[in-house]
């Protein structure tokens, strides 16, 4: 029995190749080649390409840095909005809190609610930043929010708005905190003088503050203030140094790659 081939396509290959079905494996093997077996009514189809077995490889290994890196992204993007949903429930509490100490409709002072709540130093931290948080995005200082797109994609976005009602709501209110807790000091300090014991346990100093609670949040927002006016000035600077370079050295020219396109 006879086969009759016809090569289609045999780049780089140097002499012509008639061979028999069953030897398709032998010649991958010995050559290197792919190969496809074309269906056609008339004589069978042979095409060969050239790419080496250490071409493939080099491109397997490339596709799997690629979904290596894409899955390491991914995963990073996740973390991002793991925290930032569990930030978002932590201030969700913390803004309840600050509504009943300060916005409260009855007639009671701070005093009292920060007597009725009872609030640990932790508690009363968290209020502070998340009160200079709230002022800070108020004025229309540049922050990065967490958003949902139609689909429930997460994604994050930077926001820029001045909100006056809001800043007129939280201004101040950190100063008003300190104070009322500062009578809440005042208080434990005459009951321990008139119990004739100033000395303090670990639980009250580490869990309630003690009789310095006041001392701490205004040492808390003093540091949050200064971290911030730190971090402006570092980015201010570090724009007028990408200004300076910019200007002193131009971009070089374009040069067209190996296919002729310009990047």
């Amino acid at each position: 029995m006879r086969f009759h081939w016809t090569i289609l396509a045999m780049p780089a290959l140097t002499s012509g190749a008639f061979v028999h079905q069953n030897q398709r494996k032998e010649i991958s093997a010995g050559l290197g080649l792919s190969w496809k077996l074309g269906k056609s009514n008339h004589p069978s189809t042979v095409v060969f390409s050239t790419a080496s077995p250490e071409q493939s490889e080099a491109e397997r290994l490339l596709q799997r840095a690629r979904e290596l890196r894409q899955s390491a992204l991914e995963a990073e993007h996740q973390v991002h909005v793991s925290l930032a949903e569990k930030k978002a429930q932590e201030d969700e509490k913390t803004d309840s809190l600050i509504d009943l100490l300060f916005f409260s409709s009855d007639r009671s002072t701070l005093v009292d609610r920060l007597h009725e709540k009872n609030l640990s130093i932790e508690t009363l931290e968290r209020i502070v930043d998340r009160l200079d948080e709230r002022e800070v995005i108020a004025a229309g200082k540049e922050h990065v929010r967490l958003v949902y797109d139609k689909d429930g994609k997460a994604t994050f976005e930077r926001v820029c708005q001045q909100d006056e009602n809001e800043l007129a709501k939280v201004q101040g209110k950190i100063d008003e905190l300190i104070e009322g807790v500062a009578v809440l000091d005042d208080e434990i300090r005459r009951k321990k003088s008139a119990q004739g014991d100033n000395r303090f346990t670990h639980t009250e100093v580490q869990h309630w503050g003690s009789d310095k609670r006041a001392e701490r949040l205004t040492n808390r927002a003093h540091e949050i203030r200064r971290e911030r006016e730190e971090q402006f000035q570092k980015r201010l600077e570090e724009f007028y140094e990408a200004q300076r370079i910019k200007k002193d050295r131009p971009p070089p020219p374009k040069v067209k790659d190996d296919h002729g396109l310009v990047p």
